[in-house]
């Protein structure tokens, strides 16, 4: 955490100076009270106007520093709570997309909000308390020890006994954060995937059983809150009551005094104010203790997803495609059991059109992720140019190719932000994606155009209209590698046809399209049809060459004219 604060070290020392100005000020005021009550007692009223002048100055110097320090404390939290957002969400954008994919959304937003929020709570106001109370603290024994040396050690004995609380809770406090922040993220899951279906739950009418999962996970989130508040209050009361022993020591030994002679009222009273600050300042110490001690677990969860390093790819050669890409002896597992792809090789041309066709199962959007570079722990060789992705400097070799997938992805922004990514293209390379993808067609009839925000995911746009921004906006990179995977099986046939048949007539770029569809006139369109089977390449040609060679692509596509649903 203190990686954290060094960045801000301005605003700490500011912090913690005016937290010594007000704690200072705020213990000096038993000494005021002390001397107040006294020079009443005495009946000096040229010395009571003097301190009532004094007094109205001291409390308005103790309000400033009190607020500067609020002021500044705030900020400081602002700030820390911000930097830890950002480096969590940078450590989660490094992470590639096998490893992306590996946890739930849900944990990594639920790390952004929930977890962050405990921080917070449970580690940086403590810490701030700490700090402050263990300067009234330190602060009020040499006021104590000004007021009466016996009364002091008398009260440091009462403490001592308070010195063993926070070891009683400390331990039980961090299972049950750690506890409760993991039903919090389990909690975040569950309602993110219910409302992600809301549209299923109504269709389906499963209503009732959606409400009774939610208040399964919503009780189960609440019991483990209240296992941590339960602990919490018992760590609380204790502390009160030996806060409420100590000040009644001190109010016993001062009537005594009072009574002997040894000491005065204005005294007694002093002394009473400034135990409350030796009491009050440890029951907060000790309520804050427990609970920093809590959050370590999910400050280390925090911390690992945002020191999150990349190693997959570690290549600096600057990639290059003006030739061709090869895939030579590839084999792939999502785990050691099953390969997915065995043994395959093939040569993609620059300029050229291929067709991946096979059954579900056979490896086609597998090939997809290696060939972009998603996945790095395969064997064989995936060559751009005869250098192996592995060598290549990952972050430009993205640029070499852009997918569209079946299900497209709209942020809650403009169809031109949602096109352009925020990159500043010129008018005519604009135009150019506009007219190429079809979204010229549609885009006047929305009111404001291009600068039409798209509601949550596109839901304000058909199939098509989404289909045709995803084709713009990878038209617009000008990548020379265009991948289609499955990105029309969504829509109509006609607007799947206008799609791919204006993709097939560009020149110079490098088409990839995975596809069910075995429509004639579109395949025969195709330089190459590459025909997958089993995680292997089963026949590479033409259509034409494949149909009349009657093997495993001919007996697919009669499949699939006879069940479309193969």
């Amino acid at each position: 955490m203190f990686r954290y604060m060094k960045k801000n070290k301005g605003l700490i020392i500011l912090t913690i100076l005016f937290s010594i100005l007000s704690s200072l000020s705020f213990v000096l005021i038993a000494i005021l009270l002390k001397n107040i009550l006294d020079t009443a007692t005495s009946g000096d009223m040229d010395g009571f106007f003097r301190i009532l002048f004094f007094s109205i100055i001291y409390f308005a110097v103790l309000g400033l520093f009190a607020f500067l320090y609020s002021l500044f404390s705030k900020k400081l939290i602002c700030v820390i709570i911000n930097t830890i957002r950002e480096k969590v969400f940078g450590g989660v954008i490094r992470h590639n997309i096998q490893d992306f994919h590996k946890v739930n959304t849900a944990d990594r937003l639920s790390a952004l909000t929930n977890d962050v929020k405990m921080v917070e709570d449970n580690y940086l106001l403590p810490m701030l308390d700490i700090i402050q109370n263990g300067i009234i603290f330190i602060s009020s024994w040499v006021v104590m020890l000004y007021f009466d040396i016996i009364v002091t050690f008398c009260v440091l004995g009462a403490i001592l006994i308070m010195l063993i609380v926070p070891g009683l809770f400390g331990s039980a406090m961090q299972k049950r954060q750690k506890r409760y922040s993991d039903m919090l993220s389990v909690f975040t899951g569950h309602t993110k995937d219910m409302l992600s279906g809301f549209e299923v739950i109504k269709s389906y009418g499963i209503r009732n059983y959606i409400l009774s999962k939610f208040d399964k996970s919503n009780q189960a989130t609440t019991e483990a809150k209240y296992s941590v508040e339960k602990i919490t209050a018992a760590n609380e009361s204790v502390s009160m009551m030996l806060a409420i022993f100590v000040q009644v020591i001190v109010i016993f030994l001062s009537a005594y005094f009072i009574i002997t002679g040894r000491s005065t009222v204005g005294a007694m009273i002093g002394m009473v104010q400034v135990s409350a600050n030796l009491s009050t300042p440890l029951l907060m110490i000790f309520d804050s203790t427990p609970k920093i001690k809590s959050v370590r677990p999910i400050i280390d969860r925090l911390n690992d997803m945002a020191d999150y390093t990349d190693n997959s790819f570690t290549g600096s050669i600057k990639p290059s495609y003006q030739q061709s890409l090869s895939v030579k002896d590839l084999s792939f597992s999502y785990d050691d059991n099953k390969p997915v792809l065995k043994g395959l090789s093939l040569d993609i041309e620059k300029g050229k059109k291929y067709a991946l066709v096979g059954r579900n199962g056979s490896g086609k959007t597998t090939l997809i992720k290696l060939l972009t570079g998603n996945y790095s722990t395969y064997r064989g060789s995936i060559l751009y140019d005869n250098v192996d992705i592995s060598n290549l400097d990952y972050e430009k070799f993205t640029k070499l190719s852009a997918t569209i997938h079946q299900d497209v992805y709209m942020f809650n922004e403009s169809i031109y932000d949602n096109i352009c990514l925020h990159s500043d293209p010129k008018d005519d390379q604009l135009q150019k994606a506009l007219e190429s993808s079809g979204v010229s067609r549609f885009i006047h009839e929305k009111d404001n155009g291009l600068d039409t925000v798209v509601d949550e995911n596109g839901v304000n746009l058909s199939g098509g209209q989404k289909q045709r921004i995803a084709v713009a906006r990878a038209l617009i990179q000008e990548k020379p590698i265009l991948i289609l995977d499955e990105g029309t099986s969504a829509i109509d046939r006609q607007t799947a046809h206008d799609i791919e048949s204006r993709l097939l007539d560009m020149e110079g770029l490098t088409l990839i399209t995975v596809t069910h569809n075995l429509n004639a006139d579109a395949l025969e369109q195709y330089d190459k049809i590459v025909f997958m089977k089993d995680g292997a390449i089963d026949e590479i040609g033409t259509y034409e060459e494949l149909i009349n060679r009657g093997g495993g692509f001919y007996a697919f596509s009669q499949m699939k004219l006879n069940d479309p649903t193969e």
